[in-house]
């Protein structure tokens, strides 16, 4: 039943996050791990996941996560799961959060706009 499938759901995202025994998270590669780690979500059929895995570290710590390939694959996350006003409007404001925080090295095109 429902039960059964909250479980499942709980239990699938505690597999997800639960990453921290097996890498370094303050290393240089815990970024792109992080990336590569939502997209698997997203190849596994769990894309509101990786839609909420990758906004959250980009709310827990835009300076250090909204890179370049985050803020691309974000917003194609975006696309692919909202209609175009919703789209638009999410991708705006991390648009808008990368300009707030001056993080120059992720140009326009990242945001799919």
């Amino acid at each position: 039943g429902d039960t059964d499938t909250t479980n499942t759901t709980i239990s699938q995202q505690r597999e997800l996050y639960d990453f921290d025994s097996l890498i370094d998270t303050e290393g240089d590669l815990i970024i792109p791990c992080l990336n590569n780690l939502a997209l698997c979500a997203l190849y596994t059929c769990r894309m509101r996941d990786a839609v909420n895995m990758m906004g959250g570290l980009v709310r827990e710590n835009p300076s250090r996560y909204l890179t370049q390939s985050m803020a691309f694959n974000l917003c194609t996350l975006h696309e692919l799961g909202s209609d175009n006003a919703t789209s638009e409007k999410k991708k705006r404001v991390l648009q808008l959060i990368a300009k707030r925080f001056s993080l120059h090295d992720i140009g326009n095109e990242s945001f799919r706009l």
